[in-house]
């Protein structure tokens, strides 16, 4: 038993972790959805990545297009939970047709990768999807002068919701 324990504990959470299934009801931005979860809507925030601010015209205008263009109201998908924010929203991967959406996005260069939020992004690639997002100018890698990070306008802001 102690063994099946530490065996569980030394594999990635995603390779660990329970999918759920859930229905999306509405998309809210570039990170963040609405899904029924075991019959309720729950706010799900995308871990391990940060879209452009609001105040980031057009590439936060670009981004919600991408994520609409990835998934659909009504869409059946598997949602894998990393944490819980203090917004109340679960946090963690969604699942579309068995790809992750976080990893399209930012694979599109849409968004940007980012372990700030939840902390622990160590068992997912998406630093290195970035990168080939980045070395091939998609999305916000083609912005000249190049776009400010979202987290650094967040902190020039002063807050707002991650």
């Amino acid at each position: 038993m102690a063994a099946a324990l530490l065996m569980a504990l030394a594999l990635p959470l995603s390779s660990r972790a329970e999918l759920q299934s859930v229905r999306v009801l509405s998309i809210s931005n570039a990170q963040q959805l609405l899904v029924e979860l075991d019959g309720q809507g729950r706010a799900i925030r995308l871990a391990c990545l940060q879209a452009p601010r609001r105040s980031q015209t057009p590439w936060s205008t670009r981004a919600s297009a991408a994520i609409n263009a990835l998934v659909k109201v009504g869409d059946p998908a598997l949602f894998e939970l990393r944490s819980r924010d203090v917004y109340g929203r679960l946090v963690g991967r969604l699942l579309i047709d068995g790809q992750d959406l976080g990893a399209a996005l930012i694979s599109k260069g849409e968004v940007f990768a980012w372990d700030g939020f939840l902390g622990r992004c160590d068992d997912l690639d998406y630093p290195s999807l970035e990168r080939q997002a980045a070395s091939a100018e998609r999305g916000v890698w083609s912005a000249q002068p190049p776009l400010q990070r979202p987290w650094d306008v967040m902190e020039r802001e002063r807050g707002g919701e991650p």
